[in-house]
């Protein structure tokens, strides 16, 4: 079997009022992400989940990898090959075998704003438990050019750790 990864390339920013301000031109629409994130301790140090995602009522199994970090950005790998659509009995199965197989799992529960800006995808993520982030995703340099633009503090970005990792961190688990 043939695994194809497709590379993800992101910022995320802790938003504050000056960061809502200056993305309020950008028409976000929400919606409401659940994800249940299964792994083990070797699979956490390596930030490799397999993820159960529900959104916009589909069902997504996928396998995640966070393998590159730049200074600037995070790069992600996501397996292709282990994208999958579920129905609701697939669903159920799979989490039950994935509960008793992985001794760790969590979820990471939003309500995510999305908008696209200058070819980029813009996120502002309400996390539960966790806070608010502006993430945004695409090409490295329309990124950058993003945060050039909108004079975005890189001192508030997240150093690299994605909300599975903060939840893990914040349960203990890393």
């Amino acid at each position: 079997m043939v695994i194809k990864f497709e590379k993800e390339i992101e910022i995320k920013i802790v938003v504050d009022e000056d960061i809502l301000n200056k993305i309020k031109f950008i028409k976000l629409t929400p919606y409401e992400e659940i994800d249940e994130y299964f792994t083990t301790k070797k699979m956490l140090d390596d930030h490799t989940f397999l993820r159960i995602r529900k959104k916009k009522g589909k069902i997504v199994l996928q396998l995640k990898n966070i393998t590159v970090r730049s200074e600037d950005t995070k790069d992600c790998y996501e397996a292709d090959e282990l994208h999958m659509e579920l129905n609701q009995e697939q669903y159920e199965k799979m989490r039950k075998m994935f509960l008793v197989t992985f001794p760790h799992s969590f979820i990471v529960s939003k309500i995510r704003n999305k908008g696209i800006f200058n070819e980029c995808e813009i996120c502002l993520d309400e996390v539960k438990d966790l806070g608010r982030f502006l993430e945004i995703e695409g090409p490295k340099e329309k990124i950058l050019e993003i945060c050039d633009k909108l004079k975005l503090d890189m001192n508030k970005r997240d150093q690299g750790d994605g909300y599975a990792i903060m939840i893990a961190k914040k349960e203990g688990l890393l």
